[in-house]
Parts: C-alpha cells; sequence; structure tokens
C-alpha cells in the first residue's frame, strides 16, 4: 500500500533527462556496448548517463555528462540510488533488474546471456521490465518459458557486447610469453564457490579433477603447441590447479583484461577454439565460426539439478562433446591439425539464434531504445 501511495505521488512529476546503467561487472557486458554506442552519438550532451558501481570501482578518465554512483556501500549511498532509481527517464540493466516503478520510465533489460542450463524457477525477469533482450528468432521461445517473461517484449536484435566478436581481428600470442601455435580459451561454468556452494558434481573443474590429469592434459597442449587459457568463474576456487605451475594452462581473471586494455570478448574473439559447458557464451562464440568443445563429464547431474533447457541437444550440436580426459586430447589434436568437425552444425544453429552477423547490435538497441525514450530529440 505504502509502494502504491509513493508510486501515484511520484507520477506527478516529470522523470529527469538521466539515463541509468547497471552492470557486473562494472561497466561490462550489453550494458558498457550500449553505453559505448550512445557516447560515439553524443547521447551524453542531451541527456545524463549514470552508472551504479560498486565500491571497487576507480573512475579512470572523465567524461562529460557521465556519473558513477556507488549504490551497495552506506546507508546515503542506498537512499540516493533508490530516489535516483524513480526519477530517471531510463533504465538498462544486465544483471541486476532495474524494472520501471513510475509511467513515465522505460526499462530495458539487456541480459547476461541464455545458458543451456534451466533457470525456470529462480531466475524470473519481473514483469514491469519494458523489454528484454535477446540474440535472435530463434531463442524467443526458450527465453519466454526460462526467464517467464512474455514473449511479445523480448527484442531479437542481438546482443550489443557480440559486436566485438564478427569485428576483432587477429590473435592474443603477444600476450603472453609462451611459444604456441593455438590458443584454446576455456570458459567453465560455476561448480563450487570459495564459501562451499557447490553444482552438479562438485568438482571445482570437469576432467582435470587431481594433480595428476591437470598434469597430463598439459604435456598434451605442449605438445601439441596448444596453451589453455582458463577464465573461471569468480567464485570458483581453483587453488589446488593454480598451485601446480602448469607451462601450457594458466589462469586469467577480470583484471587481465583491464591490464591489457582488451575487453573479454576481444579476447575471445582473438582465440582459436573455445571449450565451456552450460554457459551461454556457447551461442555467442558461433559468431566467430570457430571450434568450439563442450564439457559433458557432469551432464546427468545437470540435468537433475539444476536442469537443461528444452532442446538442449539441438542447440548443442554444434559443439564437440567431452566427457573425459581422452576426448579433451582429441579436441586438441583436432585443433592443432585444423580438423572442424562440427562446422555445418554449428553455421546452421548460429543463423537461427543470432539476429544477424553484421556487428552491429549495439546500433539496433540503441536507435530502438531512443526511439522509445524520446523520438523527437534524436
Amino acid at each position: 500500500m505504502i509502494k502504491t501511495i509513493i508510486k501515484k505521488f511520484l507520477n506527478i512529476f516529470p522523470v529527469k533527462k538521466v539515463i541509468l546503467f547497471e552492470s557486473v561487472p562494472n561497466l561490462s557486458d550489453n550494458s558498457k556496448a550500449v553505453f559505448d554506442e550512445m557516447i560515439k552519438r553524443g547521447v551524453n550532451q542531451k541527456y545524463k548517463l549514470v552508472w551504479f558501481v560498486d565500491e571497487k570501482f576507480k573512475p579512470t578518465n572523465k567524461i562529460k555528462n557521465v556519473k558513477y554512483l556507488c549504490f551497495n556501500k552506506g546507508i546515503l549511498n542506498k537512499i540516493r540510488s533508490k530516489i535516483l532509481h524513480y526519477r530517471v527517464k531510463c533504465l538498462i540493466s544486465c544483471n541486476s533488474f532495474l524494472p520501471s516503478v513510475v509511467k513515465k520510465q522505460k526499462s530495458f533489460y539487456l541480459a547476461h546471456g541464455m545458458p543451456l542450463k534451466s533457470v525456470r524457477g529462480y531466475y524470473t525477469v519481473p514483469n514491469e521490465i519494458d523489454y528484454c533482450l535477446v540474440t535472435g528468432q530463434g531463442l524467443l521461445e526458450t527465453t519466454s518459458y526460462e526467464f517467464n517473461f512474455p514473449q511479445e517484449k523480448l527484442l531479437p536484435l542481438g546482443y550489443p557486447r557480440n559486436d566485438s566478436l564478427v569485428t576483432t581481428k587477429g590473435n592474443n600470442k603477444e600476450l603472453f610469453d609462451i611459444d604456441c601455435d593455438k590458443i584454446i580459451v576455456w570458459y567453465p561454468t560455476f561448480r563450487q564457490h570459495v564459501n562451499g556452494k557447490v553444482t552438479a558434481g562438485g568438482n571445482a573443474l570437469p576432467i582435470i579433477h587431481d594433480e595428476k590429469l591437470a598434469i597430463q592434459l598439459n604435456e598434451k597442449a605442449k605438445e601439441s603447441r596448444v596453451l589453455i587459457v582458463l577464465k573461471p568463474h569468480f567464485a570458483q576456487n581453483l587453488d589446488n590447479v593454480k598451485n601446480l605451475g602448469l607451462s601450457n594452462i594458466i589462469f586469467i581473471d577480470d583484471e587481465f583484461f583491464i591490464k591489457n586494455n582488451i575487453s573479454s570478448y576481444e579476447f575471445v574473439a582473438r582465440c582459436d577454439a573455445l571449450i565451456t559447458d552450460y554457459s551461454s557464451i556457447y551461442y555467442d562464440f558461433l559468431l566467430c565460426d570457430k571450434p568450439v568443445a563442450l564439457i559433458w563429464e557432469d551432464i546427468e547431474q545437470y540435468k537433475e539439478k539444476p536442469g537443461l533447457i528444452k532442446d538442449y541437444e539441438c542447440y548443442s550440436a554444434g559443439a564437440q562433446k567431452i566427457y573425459n580426459i581422452e576426448e579433451f586430447k582429441e579436441f586438441i589434436d583436432n585443433l592443432a591439425n585444423g580438423i572442424d568437425k562440427n562446422k555445418e552444425a554449428r553455421n546452421q544453429i548460429c543463423q537461427n539464434i543470432h539476429a544477424s552477423q553484421d556487428g552491429q547490435s549495439s546500433k539496433r538497441v540503441v536507435d530502438f531504445i531512443l526511439g522509445c525514450i524520446d523520438k523527437k530529440e534524436f
């Protein structure tokens, strides 16, 4: 009742010419790609652009009419953040939800992926979100079901963050002091939290569960002149593998991208192959038209909890499946020898689930957002 009264009261007043952004990590993902496109167009000359950031964020450069607000530290900042949420004209998020709370607002949830694992029941997009982004027509029905969100409010315009997968050229060899011919980037799904929480089988990493298997895989990679760059989930505890000091399996985190002045997806686009499992990066990487492998070792556990999306077998047909260490070695061999078994299936799936492959999703999404919030000004 109190919230309803507050909303009715606030609807009396005009909203401020402010566009509010959110992402995790700070200034990343689809929200950052949309922000960059808006800066390029000079939207900040007419609108104030505000980012919700955490206490770790330190701005490196000043941009006209761009502000940063720490939303989760101190009671004063929390109050300011809540008030701002109620007063801005446009809300853009891709991790936490920023639903519309007054009539004159428009909210856009740009999402952070549609994984192969099911999220229905514990990840629901609020109906107060005006629009939710998807990669393309082929995932409309699945996304609507998994997010429990009306299909008519889904925007199949492509993910802005994926533009760099199409437009980025070159390779990453200069970033590492290791002599190699090919680089595999490995993005495993969360399995074991530093606080003890586990998913599926609970192994910190699939396949290389212990020292012997990790060393065995490292030797194969070294022999094949392949470097495996592993970026674990930020909450994953992998100290036991990291401490082995392996030559051809190395670990990176978000600080790596900052240090090398490269985005996560620019880095991924410059790799020669991807290994993942139930993560949405699988769909995104299809745009690169390079070999993909899915670690399928614990798929039976994942089927039980948290579960997999409907038709996951069709969607995953573009990747080589890895159930054990020998199949992992086979994928390395295939890559080293230029063998790409799943290319045809991969390209068919890509055509189905991506709006286009032109690297222009940021432009389409910003066109739509600006068309919604103020047609006259833009």
